[in-house]
């Protein structure tokens, strides 16, 4: 068995373009690369560094949403509500959390054409120091900083 450190920093930021790179001209524009259980220092960070250039998807911050809201969707069909009509509250801010506040965000905002801030309004967010809020703004992690 080869033992080797995960790489880090700069030679993690290399590795990763060149496999990006890589995969795109092996495989064409058009290949989906599937992040999965990156940590989520990482994973917010590689969303937005490589979907305006490649086809990429993070189950973790993505696939869980899309099925939570899905479901959401279906169940207020049932009872005749909409997404607007409901407060949300998380108890964990970290990948599978903030991507469904995101995504649910983001479908109160098209629903309503309410401004996106608006919509993050509904939803409130529980880390372990307690709810997200402006008061913690210099110690959130950047992909929490638009839910206080």
């Amino acid at each position: 068995m080869w033992v080797q450190k995960r790489a880090t920093g700069q030679e993690y930021a290399e590795l990763m373009n060149e496999f990006m790179s890589a995969v795109k001209q092996n495989y064409g524009e058009k290949v989906l690369i599937q992040f999965e259980d990156f940590a989520n220092h990482n994973a917010f960070d590689l969303l937005a560094k490589y979907s305006p250039t490649h086809l990429v998807f993070n189950d973790d911050i993505q696939g869980t949403a899309s099925v939570v809201l899905a479901g959401l969707i279906s169940a207020l069909k049932l009872v005749g509500e909409s997404l607007a009509d409901h407060r949300f509250l998380f108890l964990g801010a970290g990948e599978a959390g903030t991507g469904i506040a995101e995504l649910i965000a983001l479908e109160i905002s098209k629903q309503t054409r309410a401004p996106l801030e608006e919509a993050r309004k509904k939803i409130w967010l529980v880390d372990s120091k307690g709810r997200i809020v402006k008061s913690q703004l210099n110690s959130l992690q950047h992909w929490l900083v638009d839910f206080q």
